[in-house]
């Protein structure tokens, strides 16, 4: 590497560094899956914590090296967030080695920089190294996939074959459907390096990466033949997701992170007006980055035909599941290929002939994605996670809530608060009705969490209608009202997001055999929960008003 080179690689990995510590504080706290990855990795090694594990839908790495990273640099919202912002920042450099290795010789300094500023300054990859979660940590290890890969395309040494196994597995134990892209990648190999170069035909490291696999397998199986989980009820399939993918990947604009708008070209026609800051900082980046995409294709290498398989491959894989209700199309759950796309578009990029569009592009690129970064209030660094889950507890703590009051969740479990609760040296009784127990609390009869996740739209559709719910109040009864004397507070905690529908509009929705099918369950079962609660909360005691934060609205009741 030439100095200059070696000095502009230093100064992009600083770049990156900075723009990753901006704003990594959040005042919000964590939201519900950061939360929820920070309290399964805090839990007592080994009986709690491999149960935790065996009852998430996600892979077990993440968990061991979160709680390896909390053994170090205990659990500060700060610390855990920087367990994520440490790989996202090596993944600068792992990009500019998979770039190198891609060219080899022509080009490689320029495609690396490329590659390596383009992962500095994604704003997708931003987000994800100031998060909680595991998508940081996948994406370097997709990227050292990636890297060994092309190592192995162009010297399947024993070395390299054994690195790309590794690392392979690696993959497959931190993200649930890492399984696709590992198996399709490890086919394009075969399929697509030269023939002379098969002689040493990976079959050693297929069966090391199947064994060393196997004790995923039964997790893998309960997670698919067995679901018990809610995020497929709250995220209906659109196909306005595919164009959400690209700009999410390409540009600074953010949209399908959790769950994308229902309409794409909304976005940019809103039937009214034209939005021409869509077109700019979503459109335009992507629309570059894109050509870029198609002009690496143009050299017409035969490692292009494996990329282009690789990716292919697992997109359709993951498209046909989502479009099967197996789970939510969110640019998130394709993260290992993000290492591929960036990699073409580099090499579109430092392969174009033309000097002034290369300097053109790019610089139109940087900016665009630059300024919207440092001066947009929806920038990854600014983002703010309206769920966060300090937030409902600074209410309480605000409106000086005492030992005496009590507090009903609705949607989340008590569990889901205490870290903040601790924080903030609080004590009270608390209950909920939340996504785990609302057949004990609101349905009629004996029910299960997994019977209603088969069948709740057919289960519920009746309840749904009751103005009187004899184990619903039976529950408010027992817990709340039969316990508090006067003077004592109730305070109603709900997430807006899932329970919207106020009693009028959710009895229009059931009546209305259309809407009912396209109306996520989720959305219902919340909105009934939380409107019965404050319907039997205001006759039985005189309600005080309410308070919003973020995506949280705190009730208010106390006993006369």
């Amino acid at each position: 590497m030439k100095n200059n080179h070696a000095l502009y690689l230093i100064l992009i990995i600083i770049l990156g560094i900075l723009l990753r510590l901006w704003n990594i504080d959040k005042p919000e706290g964590m939201w519900n899956d950061e939360y929820l990855t920070w309290s399964i990795a805090s839990l007592s090694f080994p009986q709690d914590f491999f149960k935790g594990i065996a009852n998430n839908c996600h892979a077990p790495l993440h968990y061991f090296y979160l709680k390896g990273w909390m053994a170090l640099f205990k659990d500060s919202d700060v610390s855990l967030r920087f367990s994520s912002l440490i790989p996202g920042v090596i993944s600068i450099f792992t990009m500019y080695l998979c770039a190198k290795e891609y060219l080899v010789k022509k080009y490689a300094e320029l495609c690396g920089l490329a590659a390596a500023f383009i992962t500095a300054i994604s704003a997708f990859l931003i987000y994800f190294s100031q998060e909680v979660r595991i998508y940081s940590l996948t994406f370097l290890i997709a990227s050292m996939v990636l890297y060994y890969s092309l190592k192995v395309f162009n010297n399947p040494s024993q070395k390299n074959c054994w690195f790309l196994t590794l690392f392979s597995v690696l993959l497959i134990f931190e993200h649930t459907i890492g399984f696709v892209f590992v198996a399709f990648n490890i086919c394009a190999l075969i399929a697509f390096m030269q023939r002379k170069k098969k002689e040493n035909n990976l079959a050693n490291n297929i069966f090391a990466i199947i064994i060393l696999s196997l004790p995923l397998v039964p997790f893998l199986y309960g997670l698919f033949a067995h679901p018990k989980y809610f995020s497929q009820w709250w995220a209906p399939f659109s196909w306005s997701k595919l164009l959400f993918y690209f700009t999410d990947l390409f540009s600074p604009v953010l949209k399908n992170i959790s769950n994308a708008p229902p309409s794409f070209f909304a976005q940019i026609f809103d039937n009214v007006s034209v939005n021409i800051g869509f077109i700019i900082f979503a459109l335009v980046p992507s629309f570059i980055c894109l050509a870029m995409v198609v002009k690496a294709f143009q050299n017409g290498r035969r490692v292009n035909l494996y990329l282009l398989t690789v990716f292919a491959a697992t997109f359709l894989t993951v498209l046909l599941a989502a479009l099967f209700g197996k789970l939510i199309f969110l640019t998130k759950y394709l993260i290992e290929l993000y290492p591929i796309l960036i990699l073409l578009v580099a090499i579109g990029w430092s392969s174009m002939q033309l000097k002034a569009l290369k300097i053109s592009l790019a610089t139109v690129f940087a900016v665009i994605t630059l300024f919207y970064i440092i001066v947009s209030y929806t920038s990854p660094v600014r983002l703010v996670r309206e769920e966060g889950q300090r937030l409902p507890v600074k209410i309480l703590c605000d409106l000086g809530i005492k030992k005496n009051d009590r507090v009903l969740y609705i949607y989340y479990p008590p569990s889901r608060f205490y870290k903040y609760v601790k924080e903030a040296n609080l004590f009270f009784y608390s209950n909920s009705i939340d996504k785990y127990n609302f057949p004990l609390v609101i349905y009629p009869t004996s029910s299960d969490t997994y019977e209603a996740f088969l069948d709740g739209k057919r289960l519920y559709r009746d309840v749904f209608l009751l103005k009187y719910n004899k184990k619903a109040s039976d529950f408010l009864n027992r817990n709340y009202y039969s316990k508090m004397k006067k003077g004592d507070r109730m305070f109603i905690v709900e997430l807006k997001q899932v329970s919207f529908f106020n009693d009028e509009r959710l009895e229009n929705i059931v009546l209305d055999e259309k809407s009912y099918k396209r109306i996520p369950f989720l959305y219902l079962v919340t909105s009934y929960a939380k409107n019965y609660s404050i319907r039997e909360s205001t006759k039985e005691l005189e309600y005080k008003g309410h308070y919003d934060s973020g995506s949280w609205r705190v009730y208010l009741f106390e006993k006369a």
